[in-house]
């Protein structure tokens, strides 16, 4: 769940393949749900183009846009040749983004480095920033309603983790990620919730399974 990205960017897709269940309907629900007619693509968070190289598989012809904060990420991302017609920026995604409007915005993950406050902050901007119909695709971990499920899903995933052959030790960090972001880590019904509360009314999740949710919201 989270990584010191500067120093460990070379090893992130490795690590994002044995710290992520069922990574590959993960990221193809997120690419699923995109619009036909993806022209213009905003991706938040990119980090070194998990998702940015399943969009351009999906979606070709798009022009995708991608913002992340790690200069070390972003040089992985520039490496990978698939990736090369792709627009990269560094930055926050607090800060402005590329004019509008967008078909979809998308991110997996990013959002939580944010408190609650800000989260909304960055939904409200996708739903003005997305054309009529556009879609704000969010794929991200949620906190379980019950403490729990909570245990039980932690546990699942832990298991997880040794079993795709990560140390003890990077399991350990791993789950101390957890707690460390817990406070800032939604309900499913919270994450809703901030949706509606940007103004989208078109609302479904086409994937949850333990821990690991994808929001469509759609403009």
């Amino acid at each position: 769940m989270k990584w010191d990205t500067e120093k460990r960017a070379a090893q992130y897709d490795d690590l994002a393949a044995r710290t992520v269940p069922d990574m590959k309907h993960f990221y193809a629900t997120v690419t699923d749900a995109l619009p036909e007619q993806s022209m213009r693509v905003l991706e938040l968070g990119c980090g070194t183009g998990l998702l940015t190289a399943r969009i351009r598989k999906a979606h070709p012809e798009a022009a995708v846009i991608c913002i992340d904060s790690s200069p070390a990420m972003l040089a992985v991302a520039r490496q990978k040749p698939e990736l090369e017609d792709v627009t990269w920026m560094q930055g926050d995604i607090r800060d402005p983004w590329p004019t509008g409007p967008f078909d979809a915005v998308v991110s997996t993950f990013c959002l939580l480095a944010l408190e609650p406050d800000g989260q909304r902050t960055v939904l409200k901007r996708a739903y003005r920033t997305l054309r009529p119909g556009g879609v704000c695709i969010t794929g991200c971990v949620v906190r379980p309603a019950t403490a729990e499920e909570e245990k039980c899903q932690l546990a699942r995933w832990e298991t997880f983790m040794q079993d795709a052959g990560l140390d003890p030790e990077e399991v350990r960090r791993q789950r101390a990620s957890w707690d460390g972001a817990r406070a800032r880590i939604p309900t499913p019904d919270g994450f809703r919730e901030m949706l509606r509360e940007a103004g989208f009314t078109r609302i479904r999740c086409p994937y949850h399974r333990g821990l690991y949710t994808v929001f469509v919201a759609e403009r």
